[in-house]
């Protein structure tokens, strides 16, 4: 790769060997990317990219508004190339993934929260309803109708029976009721 080739020489050898700073970005883009799917390596790329650009701006004020050329930019990212500022750039990057996904979850947590309850209270009330329907099932119902009717009856005929036998006053009751009533007619 062209950072192994890069690390540690200076402007005349990179004049010398042909390097101009478009080459040194890549190299640099090479060396701090580890993967596709690296953020960390696309964040430290980018923490370079910034210190590039802090690096021109500065360089622009101290120069009368003259910019860098071609060997001063390349200069400047050979030594992007070490592994210790490469070490240093990742865990910053890190560092800033860290904390962003804290904040993220922090400004997530009551969204995540009231998902969690809801998500419980559903699956709560889908056994409560569950539990009912199968206690309160249709023949259920109506073996249950059945068994209370069939117990009224038993205490309507038992009250019968006790009324005729004891001569009560509710008998004698009825029997005039049913005496007037076919008198009239």
């Amino acid at each position: 790769m062209i950072h192994d080739f890069l690390a540690g020489n200076e402007n005349s050898q990179l004049r010398a060997n042909g390097i101009n700073a478009g080459d040194m970005t890549e190299a640099v883009l090479e060396f701090y990317i580890e993967g596709e799917d690296d953020l960390i390596g696309l964040l430290a790329y980018a923490l370079y990219e910034r210190q590039k650009r802090d690096f021109v701006v500065s360089y622009r004020k101290r120069n009368a508004g003259r910019s860098p050329n071609e060997a001063e930019l390349a200069a400047v990212s050979s030594n992007y190339l070490s592994s210790d500022l490469r070490n240093t750039l990742r865990d910053r990057a890190s560092q800033i993934l860290s904390i962003y996904a804290e904040t993220y979850v922090e400004a997530m947590e009551p969204d995540i929260r009231l998902a969690a309850v809801n998500s419980d209270a559903v699956r709560r009330a889908q056994e409560i309803e569950k539990s009912v329907r199968k206690r309160l099932g249709f023949w259920r119902q109506v073996r249950a109708d059945f068994t209370v009717t069939l117990l009224l009856l038993l205490l309507l005929s038992a009250a019968t029976i006790a009324a005729v036998i004891f001569r009560s006053d509710i008998v004698d009751a009825w029997n005039a009721l049913m005496t007037a009533i076919t008198l009239r007619t």
